[in-house]
């Protein structure tokens, strides 16, 4: 039915700016693809959405909430390629599955008992911030997206109506009724905690952290890849496959990609395809064994993508005519073709090796990221986590001699570079203090800094600790290092010698020209460590960090 109600209303809907359809089609061998009139639906979408949005705020001003709604649908502040893709591409399935029972209900009822629902995909970083997203902005890119048509959590039109800085009911006040998914996360960021109540969905791969609990794992809206303390996907767009694969009755039988050209099945829209095979090879690591990300789920996922998306998209040549706005040589990189005098068939599938090759070498390009100041490096994989609260809400008694070693909030930052060549960034320690700083995160009693670089294919991890409190930070070193529920990270620390600011530094830093800072006030609480087990990201570390600082809450308050 869904199916057949998208290709019933194709032309119907195409003439909307508002709708949109999944491109879908019962392809047969015998049947002529014109390229050059193929519409990229995805983009179309996306491009809708701010006129739409703002058309129906308007529209809505007369107060009938109940009819004029939205659905949200955001990743987390961090705003990776994972959370970035995942939020657009499983708006646009959605909204199509929604034109799809709207046709089907509309049939049956008389318009006046359908409530219109608007999905509204949102970049949850502010926009200025999209430029340092390079594999992100690179893979848009490739699918013919241009990231200036995104809407962002800090445009006027979002923060106004959408998400509304209060809870005093500014989006009802607009006419309009909105309700939030989440997805690549399942607790809503700090900065929104007003706006709980309006989550309805939760689409992630992390830990539970066990809130917004009226969103039930039985009502199907809650779906958490995440078991036995490990991510059962690497992406949450191998989630957003999934759904969409079950939409379209497509099973695991069909996943063989090795007859591709001749396959009679459905096929999904060219950009959609590349978009979320794109992220899960990133998050994946190509499904290398040594990176250890990769599960049977994002494999399966993968191999589905590259059978049914409709890839002759991408088949005309680099040229200002392209669906894509991929350059000649991606473009050949990724869909090389035979020799055009030899007497075969140009392959109509993606080289996933050197789609990974591509987008990894623009995430993790080790000039750019020697480049970035020392905020901007911070500030491109930060996550805010809430520790939850052991003491019913009862404030703690503390004197000046005994400091409370129990905290609010963790913040975590992932830098895609060694350790020492982040801390020999000149101003090291003022730039992290001033980052710090800020007030959403005045109340972080612990941040660390998860720095990666790959050797030889394999990821080298190490981690940096501080906090105002040296007593809490040390507490955290003792249980990283000695602690049996974290010995599987094998983390130890490093000697104060190795660098200017490792081990428990200094009162000053020295940056690369010479010139030495002032002493700080999280100085003299840095710790620095090694972590063996390169296979242990944000994901793994922290639960186990919030873990800790739990039971410090606990002990704090006995």
């Amino acid at each position: 039915i869904f199916l057949a109600g998208i290709r019933r209303n194709n032309h119907h809907q195409r003439a909307m700016s508002s709708s949109t359809t999944m491109s879908l089609s019962n392809t047969n061998v015998d049947t002529a693809v014109d390229v050059n009139t193929n519409e990229n639906e995805v983009a179309s979408f996306l491009l809708s959405l701010p006129t739409t949005v703002s058309e129906r705020i308007r529209n809505g001003d007369g107060g009938d909430a109940e009819n004029n709604q939205f659905r949200v649908i955001m990743g987390n502040e961090a705003g990776d390629a994972d959370s970035i893709v995942s939020a657009l591409t499983l708006g646009y399935v959605t909204s199509q599955k929604m034109n799809a029972s709207s046709s089907a209900a509309a049939a049956a009822a008389a318009p006046s008992t359908i409530t219109s629902t608007t999905v509204v995909p949102i970049v949850s970083i502010p926009r200025a911030d999209m430029a340092l997203r390079r594999d992100v902005t690179l893979l848009l890119q490739f699918a013919g997206i241009n990231t200036d048509n995104l809407l962002y959590v800090d445009d006027d039109i979002v923060t106004s109506h959408l998400l509304p800085s209060s809870s005093s009911g500014a989006a009802e006040a607009a006419g309009t009724k909105a309700s939030i998914t989440l997805v690549d996360h399942n607790r809503i960021t700090s900065s929104l905690s007003h706006l709980s109540s309006m989550v309805t969905e939760i689409m992630d791969h992390h830990e539970d952290e066990r809130v917004h609990e009226t969103v039930t794992f039985d009502s199907g809206k809650r779906i958490i890849a995440f078991d036995k303390g490990h991510a059962t996907v690497a992406s949450t767009c191998t989630l957003v496959a999934e759904r969409l694969f079950q939409m379209l009755s497509i099973g695991e039988e069909e996943e063989d990609a090795t007859d591709v050209a001749t396959a009679v099945t459905n096929k999904i829209d060219g950009s959609l395809g590349l978009l979320l095979l794109g992220v899960i090879l990133l998050d994946s690591v190509n499904m290398l064994p040594a990176a250890g990300k990769g599960t049977p789920r994002d494999e399966t996922a993968i191999r589905m993508l590259l059978a049914h998306t409709d890839w002759t998209y991408f088949e005309q040549s680099s040229s200002s005519s392209s669906p894509s706005l991929m350059d000649a040589t991606a473009h050949n990189k990724i869909f090389p073709h035979t020799d055009e005098d030899a007497n075969t068939t140009p392959t109509l599938l993606p080289d996933r090796t050197a789609l990974f090759d591509i987008l990894s070498g623009a995430k993790n390009d080790r000039q750019f990221w020697m480049e970035l100041s020392v905020l901007d490096c911070l500030r491109m994989d930060y996550k805010k986590f809430l520790v939850a609260n052991t003491n019913g809400g009862k404030q703690q008694s503390t004197t000046p001699s005994s400091p409370p070693l129990s905290i609010q909030s963790i913040g975590l930052s992932s830098v895609l570079i060694d350790m020492d060549s982040l801390l020999s960034k000149d101003n090291f320690m003022e730039d992290m203090e001033t980052f710090l700083s800020t007030r959403d995160r005045e109340d972080v009693g612990l941040f660390g800094i998860l720095t990666v670089d790959f050797r030889d294919g394999k990821p080298n991890r190490e981690l940096l600790l501080t906090g105002p409190n040296a007593d809490v930070v040390d507490s955290f070193a003792t249980y990283l290092v000695s602690h049996a529920n974290t010995a599987f990270l094998e983390i130890t620390e490093r000697s104060s010698s190795a660098t200017g600011c490792a081990g428990t530094v200094e009162t000053t830093t020295e940056g690369k020209n010479g010139t030495s800072s002032s002493s700080s006030t999280m100085s003299s609480s840095v710790r620095v460590f090694r972590q063996g087990n390169g296979k242990g990201s944000r994901k793994q570390v922290a639960p186990l960090l919030l873990e800790h600082a739990s039971s410090l809450s606990l002990s704090s308050h006995l």
